[in-house]
């Protein structure tokens, strides 16, 4: 399940900069093919909110975007029952604490958007999920879509 937040200016109206540019540099050792569906399902769910896509000199707004990936742990306890027979007579069991503990990746996107004339974020969203991996670039790109679509949700028309 995608985790999704986002935080804004309250003092900005974002419903008045209807043009956009996305401003992204490649950086060393990235996978651009995820960053080119990550800037292209961007930009569609802006167009779908009516925001015209610019020039970086015309843009009202910049859309950056960061990707990271984590090694985490998780531990889990609880308990197993087990029954002390033959050792006592009748039906007794005792409770055995067990201990899990589960390796993933955690995968971050965050977009902001940014004022250009103050070079001021007035709003992020940020998704975080485990780490997908998908067989065919198809499904790669339709889980992006739907990460994008979820991220971009509370982001005003």
């Amino acid at each position: 399940m995608i985790k999704v937040s986002t935080d804004y200016d309250p003092n900005t109206d974002l419903n008045s900069s209807k043009k956009f540019a996305i401003v992204h540099k490649t950086l060393e050792g990235e996978n651009t093919l995820t960053s080119d569906r990550i800037i292209s399902a961007l930009k569609a769910e802006l167009h779908k909110k009516g925001y015209t896509e610019v020039s970086k000199k015309e843009a009202d707004l910049y859309f950056l975007f960061h990707t990271g990936v984590t090694s985490k742990i998780r531990i889990d306890r609880d308990y197993q029952y087990v029954n002390i027979y033959p050792y006592s007579y009748g039906y007794h069991a005792v409770a055995v604490p067990r201990t899990r503990e589960y390796t993933y990746n955690e995968a971050k996107l965050i977009v902001d958007a940014v004022l250009p004339d103050k070079n001021k974020i007035v709003w992020r969203g940020t998704a975080i999920d485990y780490l997908k991996n998908y067989d065919t670039p198809q499904q790669k790109t339709r889980y992006i879509n739907k990460v994008l679509k979820a991220l971009m949700k509370n982001f005003p028309k």
